[in-house]
């Protein structure tokens, strides 16, 4: 029989960008690219997609818990589309990564670069473009201490041959376009 220790809370997160809502947290001021547990009112301003021309960092600004831990399998999936012209994805990276209130950055767990080649084609005529969901996994068994003190946020790097791949980041229960699940023990 397992013991608390091997008890996991496993929570979902969706990344959205609001217009009319930021957060400020360590090095992140006046922040819109956030991590939710739900989605907000789809009357919200928000932006549905970013060029994978940048890394987008999603915060998460509310506490957890004094102190926690890290550790299991993340699972989680991003989409790239293709806007305005046909582009190439080469590779993605995913990070779970945390900031504390000074603003320094550290790196938790990663999915590492990830080679896809994924080809999407945009078609003039609808003016349409392919979608993609990449589908990851991080292996978390060198579990992270976390502290109050200390927010998680997800990091997206993408690297296209083109500024017409964008990262759909959509307020849209009905089409999960950023989504994370991590293991938290307490």
């Amino acid at each position: 029989m397992a013991g608390n220790d091997d008890m996991r809370y496993y929570d979902t997160f969706f990344a959205v960008h609001l217009n009319d809502w930021m957060e400020t947290y360590g090095s992140f001021v006046n922040h819109h690219k956030l991590l939710t547990k739900e989605y907000e009112s789809e009357g919200c301003s928000t932006l549905d997609a970013s060029s994978c021309s940048e890394t987008y960092e999603f915060l998460y600004p509310e506490h957890i818990k004094k102190v926690y831990f890290i550790e299991g399998v993340i699972k989680g999936q991003i989409t790239i589309v293709a806007t305005s012209a046909s582009v190439t994805v080469n590779d993605y990276r995913v990070t779970v990564c945390k900031v504390d209130d000074a603003g320094v950055k550290t790196e938790l767990f990663t999915t590492g670069w990830i080679t896809t080649g994924t080809y999407l084609e945009w078609d003039a005529v609808y003016s349409v473009g392919d979608e993609i969901v990449y589908p990851f996994r991080i292996d978390a068994w060198d579990k992270a201490k976390l502290f109050d003190h200390e927010r998680i946020f997800l990091r997206v790097q993408v690297d296209a041959d083109s500024a017409d791949a964008y990262l759909w980041h959509s307020n849209d229960a009905t089409w999960e376009d950023i989504k994370i699940t991590i293991p938290f023990k307490m």
